[in-house]
């Protein structure tokens, strides 16, 4: 908790990865609202608030049920998945034999069909094949199922189905390791047995290299999207209550240990870059080790409660549900989030209130001490990042658009000879008004075109202008930056004298 609270990304990456996220959440709510009109409601009545422990920001929260196709929820079962395997791989002296293979259901199945019967009968197997393939040394330790959503024409059936038929297409990744050097014709008669055995199309795909392309979401967000209100209903009666992911062998054994002693595994800030997946301990819940949460009458209080008064009484609010590890939700720089039940800001010196400001300003002790900006600062560097993560139609646009140029100085003269055109202040927008105000005397032009002897040029990559430029564009992180990124652009910096016509890398 310590260590990654303000874990400062890129500001530029961290819009790209809101918007990202942002996409995911619209997509669960699409598909949640779409089962709801279908009279199934997968939306919890938990009134769950979240609260930023260093900025403050307060966000209600939806809470889903375990369905396994929406989006938030896959992703969320996904990233413990991935973390566990890629540490147990780390530490195994002999991961680097571990390969990845795709068992494949021989037959689609239409919508309406027995879906669940295809994933249960193909798990059957996979765990029969487990135990066949011992007598080759081989161990299993990973198995997930994803099914695929195409019409018959685009699969080739329409044959056998309707061309405009849907058919769900089962398959799963499995990770395997043989344990031992096959011998001469043994490796070959391992691949025919589990071919026979399976029943079933089947893949080796050599080593694992990536464990994000195993561990994957059981269905594309917008596969299930383009399915109608019917066919949701039926792929959650499918899919209800069955495993999609599932460790197996080893890698179960070495899940149920850090269950065991109280672990997880996370990603921890160590020193910058991506930081490092280690095990770390849980955090315990509130009520165990600390003190509980006021939740009823004081203990001198003999009065019984009469029915009617009991009605009377509103439920508690800002029960605290727990805190986060921190999160890059609200800033590019991580915070933790406390989870609040009925949360009720008129009511924060009371209840759970006090175990709120606590964590606030335990957060607030490791933000500083990790040298966070001011909050007010990171919401204001958030606000333009976003501002500046443009859409497609923009770039497009911006493309299409005479490119720019900041001078502190008289234009270079390009080879073609004709000077490069200066812009009025008045037709520049805010954001590039913002940028060149940062240049003392600075002006924009419009470049002409370059010639090819230009274009050959070396840039000029002085490590103190290339520091100057990225510390203005993380400050900064205005749409203009990232206009200036996708051009070739010329800056002279105050205080450098740099030859004429040299051009600075972005």
């Amino acid at each position: 908790m310590r260590s990654n609270t303000a874990w400062p990304l890129d500001p530029m990456s961290w819009a790209k990865r809101q918007a990202a996220s942002k996409t995911l959440e619209q997509q669960t709510e699409r598909i949640a609202d779409a089962l709801l009109r279908a009279g199934i409601d997968v939306v919890l009545d938990g009134d769950v608030t979240l609260i930023g422990a260093v900025t403050g920001v307060v966000e209600h929260q939806r809470v889903y049920r375990a369905v396994r196709f929406l989006p938030t929820v896959a992703g969320r079962d996904r990233r413990p998945m991935v973390n566990g395997l890629k540490l147990f791989m780390a530490g195994h002296k002999n991961s680097k034999h571990f390969r990845y293979a795709v068992m494949t259901c021989a037959t689609p199945v239409p919508v309406d069909g027995d879906l669940r019967g295809a994933i249960r009968e193909l798990s059957r197997r996979i765990s029969k094949w487990v135990n066949r393939i011992k007598r080759f040394g081989v161990k299993v330790l990973f198995r997930g199922v994803e099914f695929t959503r195409k019409t018959a024409e685009e699969r080739g059936m329409s044959d056998r189905h309707d061309a405009d038929a849907i058919l769900y297409h089962v398959h799963a990744n499995v990770i395997y390791w043989p344990t031992k050097a096959m011998k001469s014709g043994e490796w070959e008669s391992f691949l025919k047995d589990t071919r026979t055995f399976m029943g079933a199309e089947w893949k080796d795909n050599g080593k694992v290299e990536r464990v994000e392309e195993i561990v994957k979401y059981c269905s594309k967000p917008t596969d299930t999207l383009a399915a109608s209100d019917n066919e949701l209903v039926w792929l959650y009666r499918e899919t209800t209550r069955l495993k999609i992911c599932q460790p197996l062998g080893d890698f179960k054994l070495w899940l149920k240990e850090l269950e065991k002693l109280g672990e997880k595994v996370v990603r921890v800030h160590v020193g910058g870059g991506e930081g490092r997946l280690m095990r770390v301990r849980k955090r315990k819940k509130p009520g165990k080790d600390s003190t509980p949460v006021e939740s009823g009458k004081p203990e001198n209080d003999t009065e019984s409660d009469t029915p009617a008064d009991a009605e009377r009484k509103a439920p508690p609010s800002n029960i605290v549900l727990g805190l986060t590890l921190p999160q890059w939700r609200h800033t590019p720089w991580a915070e933790p989030l406390i989870m609040v039940q009925r949360y009720d800001p008129a009511k924060s010196s009371g209840e759970g209130g006090g175990d709120i400001e606590a964590w606030k300003a335990r957060a607030r002790e490791d933000w500083d001490g990790n040298f966070g900006p001011e909050p007010a600062e990171a919401l204001r560097v958030a606000r333009m990042a976003l501002d500046a993560a443009m859409s497609e139609d923009d770039i497009r646009e911006a493309a299409e658009a005479a490119p720019y140029i900041v001078h502190t100085c008289s234009s270079t003269v390009p080879t073609g000879g004709d000077a490069d055109e200066e812009v009025p202040p008045e037709e520049l927008d805010d954001n590039l008004r913002e940028v060149v105000s940062l240049f003392e005397g600075g002006t924009v032009v419009r470049l002409m075109p370059r010639s090819p002897a230009e274009e050959d040029e070396i840039p000029f990559e002085a490590p103190d202008v290339v520091a100057r430029w990225a510390k203005m564009r993380a400050d900064l992180a205005v749409s203009a930056a990232r206009l200036l990124e996708r051009r070739a652009t010329l800056v002279q910096v105050p205080g450098q004298s740099p030859e004429p016509g040299c051009r600075i890398a972005a």
